[in-house]
C-alpha cells in the first residue's frame, strides 16, 4: 500500500503531461449537454511565456513523446493537442486548458489535479465541430498514481495523462 502513495510531499511543483485525441470514427452526433460548457470562471490560465508554475513547457519536456508519436501514427486517432506544465503540490485550483482549434474540432475545458494520498483528477473537457452540427462532453474523475500513465475513455475521444514530481 505503501508503493502506492505519493511520495516526497515536500517538493515544491509537479509536472503534468497531457494528450487529448479523438478517435477516428467519432462522430459528430451530440450527447446530451445538460451541463452545458464547462465552467472556468475560477480556473488558473495557462501561460506560454515566463517561469515558473501553471507554464506550458516544450513539447520536448512531456514524458509522453512516445505515446504522442504513436497515436500520431495511428489512422484510428486524430491528436487534438499535448500539453505539460508545472503545478503547485498544494494545487486546489483547475487549469484552463488553451482552446484548441485542430482537425475539425475545437476543445476547451478544464483539468484539476489535486494531491492527496493519490493525485485526484477531474477532467472537464468540451469538444464541439467547427461547423457547429456535434458536441459533447468528457467530463470524468480518476484516481492517479504518480508516474504512471492513464487512460481515460470516451466513445468519442480519450486523454492520456501522466503527473510526476518534479526533482
Amino acid at each position: 500500500m505503501i508503493s502506492c502513495l505519493v511520495q516526497g510531499k515536500g517538493n515544491s511543483l509537479y509536472q503534468i503531461d497531457l494528450i487529448v485525441f479523438t478517435h477516428q470514427n467519432a462522430s459528430s452526433v451530440s450527447d446530451n449537454l445538460q451541463g452545458g460548457l464547462p465552467s472556468s470562471l475560477h480556473a488558473m490560465p495557462l501561460r506560454k511565456e515566463g517561469k515558473g508554475a501553471y507554464r506550458l513547457l516544450p513539447v520536448s519536456n512531456s514524458k509522453l513523446r512516445a505515446e504522442y508519436w504513436a497515436l500520431n501514427r495511428s489512422p484510428k486517432y486524430h491528436v487534438l493537442l499535448h500539453y505539460s506544465w508545472l503545478q503547485p503540490a498544494n494545487n486546489q485550483q483547475a487549469v484552463l486548458i488553451p482552446k484548441q482549434n485542430r482537425d475539425g474540432w475545437q476543445v476547451e475545458g478544464t483539468i484539476r489535479v489535486r494531491r492527496s494520498n493519490y493525485y485526484l483528477l477531474d477532467s472537464n473537457l468540451f469538444f464541439s465541430t467547427a461547423d457547429g452540427k456535434g458536441a459533447f462532453l468528457l467530463a470524468q474523475k480518476q484516481r492517479l498514481k504518480g508516474g504512471d500513465v492513464y487512460y481515460l475513455d470516451h466513445p468519442q475521444a480519450g486523454i492520456l495523462i501522466k503527473v510526476h514530481q518534479i526533482a
